[in-house]
């Protein structure tokens, strides 16, 4: 494992994220003020992921041909730009148009993914894609907190409320590509990946690759599952939190941000060691029984402190499936389909996180809190069927275990 430049793309990601969390948790309220419906706050909310479902299997086709170095760069370059945009954003349009940038620069974490397939041996490449998942995890703990700060401070100096979060994510954007260029080496090999064409979501020899094989086809469809039940719940839980407990702003920032922390501890610390142990497999499905554990739980308690050790399994079925199952794409996908197909799969993941707010928070609304979180449930337990398929597939490598050099 190169663990310089390993460690700058966990500087650059983290730097990236904490600007996305500063800006995310306060985009409803932002919405609401310029006169969005509810149907437009989810509007303006989802044409991020939207974006990334479009964009993050073509940057990852781009940086198969031209380089992952490269793709990084130009994309936090957009986030900067659509930060800026998020600063002076004075009406509905504005916000949209701003996120809709952002989410177009936000679709490089394919890339990210298949640089760290890139820089990693086959046995470490679970460890290396806990680093996204930590900086994930990270962002989303120190980002809503600072947003709300920010915004307060702005309101109070007469400033729109979205001003000062948004230059101050703009301004971590620049951090984070100013270390990008400066120190994060090329980690593509030389004549590898140069197929031209389609981008890859419309690609038909894309798409062959993942149906012919079963561990890609299996893997993907469990990760879309696992991502679209906990995008739903993300929603749903915040308004189980508020009708059944009166949980305040505040308290909500708590809870997720507890959960923060036990993804990121996960993916950041243990995830390496506990993949050489049991395998991706064993962790998916321990992950996925975490999961579903928690989600079955949920709306059968009335003690508002019962909610941590149930957010505990939720978390911790992140923290094990998300990096474990990343790892797994990128070990079965051939080297010169490397970025198309993590593209590919990220992009999926934005489809779950676009579809999974809308789908759960029609079914709160049908079946409340039971409707919601057993519904969850339900997307998990066919993730967890075909976790128990995967565990039967012997993964072996696609390309040479030697990691390309980079910095």
């Amino acid at each position: 494992m190169r663990r310089t430049s390993l460690f700058v793309l966990f500087l650059t990601i983290f730097i990236d994220l904490l600007g996305f969390g500063i800006v995310i948790p306060l985009l409803p309220f932002f919405a609401k003020q310029y006169g969005a419906s509810g149907t437009w706050v989810g509007i303006v909310v989802g044409i991020y992921s939207a974006m990334q479902f479009l964009f993050a299997p073509i940057l990852g086709r781009l940086s198969d041909r031209i380089g992952r170095r490269p793709v990084l760069l130009v994309s936090l370059t957009g986030s900067f730009v659509g930060y800026i945009l998020f600063a002076f954003a004075g009406s509905l349009w504005g916000l949209f148009f701003a996120r809709m940038v952002a989410g177009i620069a936000g679709a490089n974490i394919g890339t990210a993914q298949a640089y760290i397939a890139d820089s990693t041996s086959f046995e470490d490449r679970a460890k290396g894609m806990g680093l996204i998942g930590a900086a994930f995890g990270l962002g989303f703990i120190l980002g809503p907190p600072v947003g709300g700060i920010l915004s307060s401070w702005g309101t109070q100096m007469g400033q729109r409320p979205n001003f000062l979060p948004g230059v101050v994510a703009a301004t971590l954007s620049i951090v984070a590509f100013s270390v990008a260029f400066f120190v994060l080496g090329e980690s593509k090999k030389p004549g590898t990946g140069v197929r031209r064409g389609r981008p890859p979501q419309f690609d038909l020899e894309t798409w062959r690759i993942l149906r012919g094989s079963a561990a890609l086809s299996l893997v993907i469809g469990a990760f879309f599952l696992i991502v679209f039940a906990f995008a739903g719940m993300e929603t749903t839980v915040t308004l189980f939190a508020r009708e059944r407990f009166a949980f305040t702003a505040r308290e909500l920032g708590y809870f997720f941000g507890f959960m923060g922390v036990i993804v990121a501890v996960i993916q950041g610390g243990l995830i390496g060691r506990l993949t050489r142990r049991v395998g991706e497999q064993a962790l998916i499905m321990a992950g996925t029984l975490s999961f579903l554990a928690g989600f079955v739980v949920l709306p059968l308690i009335y003690d508002s402190r019962l909610l941590w050790p149930t957010a505990l399994l939720v978390a911790v079925g992140q923290g094990l499936c998300y990096p474990s199952m990343n790892s797994l794409v990128s070990k079965t996908a051939p080297v010169d389909h490397m970025g198309s197909i993590m593209g590919l799969s990220a992009s999926m993941g934005s489809l779950a996180r676009m579809l999974g707010p809308v789908i759960f928070g029609f079914l709160w609304d049908i079946g409340n809190a039971r409707g919601a979180f057993w519904s969850c449930a339900a997307a998990v337990l066919i993730a967890s069927i075909l976790a128990m398929r995967l565990r039967k597939i012997r993964i072996t490598e696609h390309r040479d275990p030697e990691p390309a050099a980079s910095v």
